[in-house]
């Protein structure tokens, strides 16, 4: 039986740990006996490793953690040119010896003081926005790319209580692909609301995600689905992404599995609705979970497509490091089952400085003006928490 003031005492007490939204609340992953900080060496090592359990199968026999987003490009053989960067590790696993099962209500009373700035600096101004915007634009026209997401930057000096802010935004915005880590020298808080992978056996399955549109109190869901059938530019962007998704599990399922199971729906979050589809198959028997990694990561609906060309060109304009930013968290259980997310809607406090990134997709249809405030709208229930 969990105590009620269980969080407050794991606080405390300055042990790491991670919670992550589960089907009927949340799971929390604590006592870890190893952590394995990624790099572009060791990542291949660890995504081999054979798993070997004897009779009992526990639910703590898996590694929980995150794959950043140089280090899957890496992986995948898209080189980065050289970034600013707050060396921020590429990746971290941490094998759990405690699971404890959370009410989706989490309980937390905070007795530390959050030393926060309400302001946020961007990284890239309207006017700068804009300017990229075009530049893009002209390579869409061109062909070398279809669809591409311009990132831009939130960021504050902050001394944060992870843990407040994230039963607080729980409370405010709760997502489906919610999770928290907490560790010594950093703390990660996420409202993502977009699964990548969730693999049950030969069964995998992906829910992109590409559409967005405020909410206000003349909108409700009905007219939200309304909306995104009937703009364009919504429509072209949620099928490329739709058909890219489905040509990344198409090279690692079984011929003729790859079905599109749910198609453009509509969900609904604090500020905004999102326009989602759900995609199944059934994988080759013989793919490892490094071609599972590599054929779906990074994904599609926060890169752009086709992937590998998209890439190319976000990295050349980008000149600070997106860090945990469109990478992905989740979970590898011994028994080769996973999930994981792509992380968007985070915030990363690192050295008291808390890092927003959010993104819009760029497509011929496109307006700069209207993508640079979609930004904001993707950043706000975020920027909430500080004030």
């Amino acid at each position: 039986m969990i105590k009620k003031d269980y969080l407050n005492t794991i606080t405390s007490s300055g042990q790491p740990f991670i919670i992550y939204k589960s089907i009927k609340g949340f799971n929390l992953f604590t006592d870890f006996s190893k952590k394995i900080t990624l790099n572009n060496k060791n990542i291949k090592g660890f995504l081999d490793t054979k798993f070997k359990f004897k009779n009992n199968y526990k639910n703590t026999d898996l590694f929980v953690g995150f794959f950043g987003y140089e280090l899957l490009n890496n992986l995948i053989g898209v080189k980065l040119p050289k970034q600013k960067s707050i060396n921020f590790p590429k990746g971290i696993f941490y094998k759990p010896e405690t699971k404890v099962s959370l009410k989706e209500k989490l309980v937390y009373k905070s007795n530390k003081y959050n030393k926060i700035a309400k302001n946020f600096k961007i990284n890239i101004n309207q006017t700068a926005y804009t300017k990229i915007f075009n530049k893009f634009k002209k390579r869409i026209r061109s062909g070398e790319t279809y669809q591409i997401k311009i990132c831009t930057k939130y960021k504050n000096k902050s001394k944060i209580d992870p843990l407040d802010f994230f039963c607080r935004l729980t409370r405010s915005n709760l997502a489906p692909e919610a999770f928290m880590i907490k560790d010594k020298n950093f703390s990660i808080i996420s409202c993502s609301p977009e699964n990548l992978i969730t693999k049950n056996g030969l069964n995998i399955s992906t829910k992109p995600i590409a559409g967005t549109l405020r909410k206000t109190s003349k909108i409700n869901k009905k007219k939200a689905l309304t909306f995104f059938r009937t703009n364009i530019k919504e429509t072209k962007e949620h099928n490329m992404i739709v058909d890219m998704e489905r040509n990344d599990l198409s090279r690692i399922c079984q011929p003729g599995t790859v079905k599109l199971k749910k198609e453009k729906t509509v969900e609904e979050y604090k500020d905004l609705y999102h326009y989602v589809s759900l995609i199944t198959g059934k994988l080759n028997k013989v793919v490892k979970n490094i071609d599972i990694i590599k054929a779906m990561m990074p994904g599609g609906s926060v890169i752009g497509c086709p992937k590998i060309s998209t890439l190319n060109l976000l990295n050349k304009q980008e000149k600070e490091n997106r860090n945990i930013y469109t990478g992905s968290f989740g979970y590898i259980k011994f028994n080769g089952d996973m999930k994981f997310n792509i992380i968007i809607r985070s915030i990363l406090n690192y050295k008291n400085i808390s890092e927003i990134s959010v993104a819009s997709g760029v497509v011929i249809d496109s307006n700069a003006k209207h993508e640079f405030n979609e930004n904001f709208i993707k950043a706000k229930a975020l920027i909430d928490l500080f004030k």
